[in-house]
């Protein structure tokens, strides 16, 4: 797999530290303005928490939430290609301790429910643009959902003010791409639109 394209990471202890990313066109890593956004819009609420990143690919959203001192994150892809290129990286900040790598089908595993799902405080889903998968994903969540869940979609994909017992509290655009975050309907506090 050719890793000549890179990234850097926006944030935190490991800002500027530049990220290795699949050069292959099937992968289509977070861009780092749309990264930034994300965790000025989720401020300190990263500190400390178990985050879960679905369709993981080279893991940069999730490395970012660990540089901006996440307690731990589970990188869940299909592709092994992608994964090991996590495992690397993890390796090379010095963080696999924080780091669980999980190949698997996203929605199977979702579905599966295991522990780190249900000890998440946050899940960040980037499926394929062209895939219907998040909102099967979403559906799933909504039934016994994390308490907040960021979603980066293409702008033309809507979704549903409230899925379940997640309800949208905030939706942004840059550019092709849109953020939606939802929360979990008993949470305090979020951010409305």
């Amino acid at each position: 797999m050719a890793t000549t394209a890179q990234t850097r990471i926006t944030g935190g202890r490991w800002r500027g530290r530049l990220l290795a990313t699949p050069h292959e066109h099937v992968f289509r890593p977070t861009r780092a303005m749309v990264r930034e956004a994300l965790f000025n819009i989720l401020g300190d609420r990263v500190v400390g928490l178990a985050m879960v990143d679905l369709f993981a690919g080279s893991g940069t959203v999730g490395f970012e939430a660990l540089s901006r001192d996440a307690a731990q994150v589970t990188f869940v892809d299909s592709d092994e290609r992608a994964l090991s290129l996590v495992r690397t990286t993890a390796d090379r900040l010095g963080c696999t301790s924080s780091c669980r790598v999980v190949r698997a089908d996203a929605l199977a595993w979702v579905r599966s429910r295991p522990r780190e799902l249900g000890d998440a405080a946050l899940v960040f889903m980037d499926a394929p643009y062209r895939d219907d998968a998040m909102v099967t994903v979403l559906d799933v969540l909504g039934q016994a959902p994390p308490p907040l869940v960021v979603c980066e979609h293409h702008r033309a994909r809507s979704l549903p003010d409230r899925i379940g017992t997640l309800a949208v509290v905030r939706r942004a655009r840059y550019g092709i791409t849109d953020l939606t975050i939802l929360q979990r309907a008993d949470m305090e506090g979020g951010d409305r639109e």
